[in-house]
């Protein structure tokens, strides 16, 4: 089983200035002989920038909710023998589908073009590794408690190379966009591989 950090932080100061950056930790690979599978993500930080409050408003998604953006990194997974990978994001569970970001604020990981030994996929849901997966689709959510796998004419298949993007959705509250002080917010967790 193999797990890949993933932090989101960001920071809000008085005069109403927000400042968010998403790291994405990849800890060294240090496998051991036997191990069959290497995962990787592309990239370890992703900055959203310094924002006012003022532009935080003109990103009113809702009227309680103020995106930040998003942004997009790989996931990739490298095996010396063919196996069923299962990914998992292990985080504090948010809003809905998401993630908690911070006191006041969510993410969500939606994951697309994926790809096995390179050929496209389908990406199926499974709340246990080695189960039929279901809500099969070639775009699809990575939520708390559940784990993808990919899928090809509704069975899941075994590869040495998948790979997957993973777009990183954060949104915040306007309730907790109000500080009087610099604020920062944190989250974390982690993606982890299994293999059958």
């Amino acid at each position: 089983m193999l797990n890949r950090k993933f932090f989101v932080r960001s920071a809000m100061t008085r005069h109403a200035l927000v400042a968010a950056v998403v790291a994405l930790i990849s800890l060294p690979t240090h496998a051991a002989p036997n191990d069959n599978c290497q995962m990787q993500i592309s990239n370890t930080v992703i900055d959203y920038g310094q924002v006012t409050r003022a532009e935080l408003l003109g990103r009113q998604v809702t009227p309680t909710t103020f995106a930040l953006g998003k942004q997009t990194m790989t996931l990739s997974v490298n095996c010396r023998q063919p196996a069923l990978m299962t990914i998992y994001f292990r985080g504090a569970a948010g809003d809905g589908n998401g993630y908690r970001f911070g006191n006041g604020g969510n993410f969500v990981l939606n994951l697309s073009l994926a790809q096995l030994d390179g050929k496209r996929v389908k990406l199926g849901n499974v709340r246990v590794t080695g189960q039929q997966p279901d809500n099969i689709a070639e775009t699809i959510l990575l939520t708390p408690g559940v784990g993808i796998v990919p899928v090809q004419d509704e069975r899941t298949l075994k590869g040495t190379s998948f790979s997957v993007q993973v777009e990183i959705n954060t949104s915040v509250t306007g309730t907790a966009s109000r500080v009087a002080d610099r604020t920062t917010w944190r989250s974390s967790g982690s993606f982890e591989l299994v293999e059958n």
